[in-house]
């Protein structure tokens, strides 16, 4: 498992790449693609060997890398407290991001979730496009059965409308042209009834939602 490192040498390398001037500003933590998951997968064997050999390792066979500071869910946008300077063995290329380039990082959505301590590669982000001409984050209020299981931040859907109040005059369900990305979403606890969930999509889809009498996602796996 990678190491938190308490040196102060590292901890201004990674605080020089993010153009920071604190001492103290870098945050110690407390103690649909496959390729992102496949990666974080092998840099979580990794770490766990590493763990087990760090006490025979030489200095000059180890690297400051870029790492999470906490738990992060995919669909997060990095920040400057979300990442730390984790010291590791040596890495395969690409494996990881070099702390004295922490900075290429920052304002990147991941695309998978990486626990605490964990190197962040550059093949687990992607840039966080901002809203093109036509799109809108549309906030909808959906009932616990109309959200797939386990749908999260970055998650592609498409979204079904009906209209059960119109008796036999309703017309069928219709499934709405467009996928939309799930922007951000709130379960309830236990006791709740509904789930919050926040749509980037096409602006138009907003007068859809508007005149359904039920709203339901389908969880995709590509637009």
């Amino acid at each position: 498992m990678a190491e938190r490192m308490s040196d102060k040498a590292v901890r201004s390398r990674l605080r020089d790449a993010l153009n920071e001037p604190g001492d103290d500003d870098i945050v110690v933590p407390r103690t649909g693609r496959r390729v992102p998951e496949m990666l974080l997968g092998m840099l979580l064997v990794v770490g766990g060997a590493l763990g087990g050999v760090v006490v025979f390792q030489r200095s000059n066979d180890r690297m400051v890398v870029v790492g999470s500071a906490r738990d992060l869910p995919r669909g997060t946008v990095l920040t400057r407290s979300d990442v730390i300077a984790v010291e590791v063995g040596t890495l395969p290329a690409g494996a990881a991001t070099q702390a004295d380039n922490a900075g290429v990082l920052l304002g990147q959505r991941l695309l998978v979730d990486v626990p605490a301590g964990i190197p962040i590669s550059p093949q687990v982000v992607a840039p966080d496009d901002l809203l093109g001409p036509a799109e809108a984050l549309i906030p909808v209020e959906l009932d616990r059965g109309a959200v797939p299981s386990g749908l999260g931040r970055g998650d592609v859907a498409r979204i079904v409308v009906s209209f059960p109040n119109q008796g036999s005059d309703a017309p069928p369900p219709q499934v709405l042209g467009d996928v939309v990305e799930v922007f951000d979403i709130t379960t309830p606890d236990d006791f709740g009834d509904s789930i919050q969930v926040t749509l980037r999509a096409n602006a138009d889809i907003a007068i859809d939602l508007a005149r359904a009498e039920r709203v339901q996602l389908l969880k995709v796996t590509s637009p």
